[in-house]
């Protein structure tokens, strides 16, 4: 297998981002590619067009008044661009539970890379 023929593409067998490594093209297809997770060795077909589409769209920055507004109480997607109050706008490239059992969201920040957050958290009214 040569270098530099993989990518970073969600696994739906491991239900995570990995690294897929090239099988092969399809012959009648051609902007369709076999890869294969190097985790679990599950193969993939990937529609290479839409991927290329999708990278170049996320790799845009987004504008302020395209981004949520950050509060612990909301809930993400991943992909969604949020402006934080302290670190400025992210976007959202991955969910997790935390060890309490809290779900997170991992955001990554323009200037200062990647930071979890929490999502929807309960907030309890004040007694009193």
């Amino acid at each position: 297998m040569a270098k530099g023929k993989s990518i970073l593409h969600h696994c739906a067998h491991c239900e995570r981002a990995t690294k897929m490594e090239v099988i092969g093209p399809v012959e009648t297809q051609p902007e369709k590619t076999w890869y294969r997770c190097t985790r679990c060795r599950h193969a993939t077909l990937v529609d290479v067009t839409a991927l290329r589409m999708k990278q170049e769209e996320s790799a845009r920055k987004p504008e302020r008044e395209q981004c949520q507004d950050y509060r612990p109480e909301s809930t993400y997607t991943v992909g969604d661009a949020i402006f934080h109050s302290e670190w400025g706008i992210g976007k959202v490239v991955s969910k997790e539970r935390t060890s309490g059992g809290d779900r997170a969201i991992v955001v990554a920040f323009e200037k200062l890379g990647e930071r979890k957050l929490l999502e929807n958290v309960v907030v309890e009214p004040d007694a009193g």
